[in-house]
């Protein structure tokens, strides 16, 4: 109706859950599996959107960001960094379980190369950072990015939980999602004891993706953007 020639839809891991394995990556072949209500939303989204090419209505394509960063980042991210800063985000185990992440440049490059790229048509693809990060290693990134801004540390103590905590913060997200209620922190809390990480191939070979930016330099973009729109740290 808009005279649009090609629809890029941005979804997200959820329709896939987590890792089986920590060494698995999810490819456009993993089959769907939900995590709770929120990830069968992102499912079903997804669907809508190849069905209309499948139709012939209007060329479509799929794009799965894992957790992203970077500026124009939700408020969300903002208060991880914030949290980061004092010492008071958990580390749940031993911090060894990976996440694929997306910073928003990268992303915006790949949405820019499936608006035109012949084969992405009718096609999904995962959309991240070069590599998937240990969760140590990102909340060492952002402490590195915010001491590299100027921002000092408030607190250099990590407080860490044990995979259980996760596992209740999961049973209650559930229920409550069962219910028609959505709490953030809880559900990000449930996901932290996972390895959530994909694999970018078909995106560098089909639409001639390469993510230019790693994790310190954007986290240190984000924290900039944060604090030039007035976000506290």
């Amino acid at each position: 109706r808009a005279s649009a020639a090609r629809f890029v839809h941005i979804s997200s891991n959820s329709p896939f859950g987590a890792n089986a394995r920590p060494t698995d990556r999810f490819t456009e072949a993993s089959p769907y599996h939900p995590y709770l209500s929120y990830g069968a939303s992102k499912k079903e989204a997804e669907a809508l959107v190849l069905r209309a090419y499948e139709r012939g209505d209007l060329e479509t394509t799929v794009l799965r960001p894992p957790w992203f960063y970077g500026p124009h980042q939700p408020a969300r991210q903002d208060q991880f960094f914030a949290a980061i800063r004092r010492g008071r985000f958990p580390l749940i185990g031993d911090g060894t379980q990976q996440r694929s992440m997306a910073y928003t440049g990268n992303l915006v490059q790949g949405a820019l190369l499936a608006e035109v790229a012949a084969a992405a048509p009718g096609q999904a693809y995962w959309i991240a950072d070069a590599e998937p990060y240990e969760l140590r290693r990102i909340y060492a990134g952002v402490r590195e990015a915010l001491e590299a801004e100027g921002l000092a540390l408030t607190s250099h103590r990590q407080p860490r939980l044990p995979r259980a905590a996760a596992d209740v913060a999961v049973r209650l997200d559930t229920w409550l999602q069962a219910a028609g209620r959505y709490v953030q922190p809880l559900h990000v809390l449930g996901e932290l004891r996972d390895t959530i990480a994909c694999d970018i191939s078909k995106a560098r070979a089909e639409l001639g993706y390469a993510p230019e930016v790693s994790l310190v330099e954007g986290m240190r973009a984000s924290i900039r953007s944060c604090l030039a729109r007035g976000a506290r740290l």
